[in-house]
């Protein structure tokens, strides 16, 4: 009677596992698309995606600070926008800036579908503003990394400073370590997404004694490192004058 019903059991969860597999085949995604004023025709012309042509014409004689600016926003299944996120700030105006132009499209989408029926779906834009006369946003990145690091390591060389009392050491190297989290957040307006300054971050709430953080951001890290985190996004550069 067992081996019946384990049988049986096994049966059953093939026949399941079939019909999920059967339905996912038969499942027709279609992402969410800008389609401007008039419609698709008038920007398809272009090498980019329809939604970053229409943020670099209208974003670019603004005033921006340089970095990366990420909204994470809902297309609905009418064609508006909602649920706007500031995933990576460069400034509260910049970010600002970058909404408002989103929110000038609302309505002006074909909502993403599934079988043919509208319905909600997120998106992810990266506004890239960069000066081209001076250096990479790269670049900043690394500088600040690299500025991090060094109080980083300042700070576990005053923690090991016997001629200091314990309460000054503390007090000295936690300086220390939230002036390299100030510097790693620098890095990240530059180069969001970047493993080596969430690695970084998770170094110093180690050793600031934030277990709960620590935890967060090597997570974040172990994501970023596989190969299969690659998140559906949208990226335009805007060269500032």
């Amino acid at each position: 009677m067992k081996k019946i019903a384990l049988l049986t059991g096994l049966l059953l969860s093939a026949v399941i596992t079939f019909a999920q597999v059967k339905e996912l085949s038969e499942t027709t995604v279609e992402s969410p698309k800008y389609i401007g004023q008039q419609g698709a025709n008038e920007i398809n012309s272009s090498e980019s995606s329809p939604i970053c042509s229409y943020l670099k014409s209208s974003l670019i004689n603004n005033n921006f600070e340089e970095g990366v600016v990420i909204i994470l926003f809902t297309i609905n299944a009418d064609g508006t926008l909602s649920d706007f996120n500031v995933k990576n700030s460069v400034s509260k105006a910049s970010d600002q800036k970058v909404i408002n132009c989103l929110k000038s499209t609302s309505g002006l989408w074909n909502p993403g579908r599934v079988n043919g029926t509208p319905v909600e779906m997120q998106k992810e834009i990266h506004v890239r503003f960069v000066d081209p006369s001076g250096s990479s946003l790269e670049e900043l990145a690394q500088n600040n990394i690299e500025s991090a690091v060094k109080q980083f390591e300042s700070a576990k060389a005053i923690k090991n400073n016997v001629s200091l009392t314990s309460v000054k050491a503390d007090k000295k190297s936690t300086r220390k370590l939230q002036s390299a989290l100030a510097y790693l957040k620098e890095a990240s307006k530059y180069q969001p997404n970047e493993p080596s300054v969430v690695f970084w971050e998770a170094c110093t709430y180690e050793e600031l004694g934030n277990e709960m953080r620590k935890a967060e951001k090597l997570n974040r890290f172990m994501e970023m490192v596989d190969p299969k985190y690659q998140a559906g996004l949208e990226s335009v550069d805007i060269h500032l004058n």
